[in-house]
């Protein structure tokens, strides 16, 4: 059967069609490719102008969007940021890492039930990366939810007995709660574990004083003034006779 004109035509366009798209999604690879590059490079700014041009081509490519989003991550502009998190989240419903960087940019522009909230939905998917417990407790520690940061700060010492600042947020948690008994022993684990923080003294030190201990909260004072805390040198003149 003779092929009639009309349906050559046809043939031919559609050819011609699918080899265009065929090099458009070539371009835009190596331009996706391009922009990964340039972020290496920590050239944000055109890493940003590279993976806007490929929106252009690919509007529904999450994965355009979530390197757009850490572009705008690494040039410090969160409110960007989140908002190409969120495009790739909607292209993307089970994107676990844009979930993970927004909820980091949320905790940064202090809308902490949000960054709450992602982390969360990070925990769903991947329960084994005890960071992100630690993370969803700082959050809830903002939010003054102190038991539900307590239970994550806690998961995280349980699995990963080292990470010194679990232990020491822990303090603070129960400082803030007014359980100066418990914040010790959590602030003695946190030095135990690292004792290069000045502020691990600070803390420990003020909590001492509150209970009774003058001379432990002197001593801390100064090791805090040693690691170069600017506030210690004010509290020994105080306290510290």
């Amino acid at each position: 059967m003779k092929i009639q004109p009309y349906k050559k035509l046809m043939l031919l366009l559609a050819s011609i069609l699918v080899a265009s798209n065929f090099i458009i999604a070539q371009d835009t690879t190596s331009t996706i490719e391009n922009g990964l590059k340039l972020a290496r490079e920590k050239k944000y700014q055109d890493a940003v102008n590279v993976f806007e041009r490929c929106i252009k081509h690919s509007p529904e490519n999450a994965d355009v969007y979530f390197y757009l989003g850490n572009a705008y991550l690494d040039l410090l502009n969160f409110g960007k940021a989140i908002e190409h998190f969120s495009h790739a989240i909607a292209y993307n419903a089970n994107y676990t890492d844009a979930y993970y960087n927004r909820a980091g940019c949320y905790f940064q522009t202090k809308e902490y039930a949000l960054a709450h909230k992602d982390y969360s939905k990070v925990l769903v998917t991947d329960q084994s990366n005890y960071y992100t417990y630690y993370l969803r407790g700082n959050c809830s520690y903002k939010l003054a939810n102190y038991t539900e940061a307590i239970a994550d700060y806690e998961l995280v010492l349980k699995q990963t007995p080292t990470v010194h600042e679990a232990a020491f947020d822990l303090g603070n948690t129960y400082f803030s709660m007014g359980n100066y008994e418990k914040a010790l022993i959590y602030y003695d684990q946190a030095i135990s574990l690292n004792n290069s923080y000045s502020n691990y003294y600070f803390n420990r030190a003020i909590t001492e004083y509150n209970l009774g201990f003058p001379e432990d909260a002197c001593a801390d004072f100064n090791n805090a003034k040693e690691l170069g805390d600017l506030e210690a040198s004010g509290y020994i003149k105080e306290f510290c006779k």
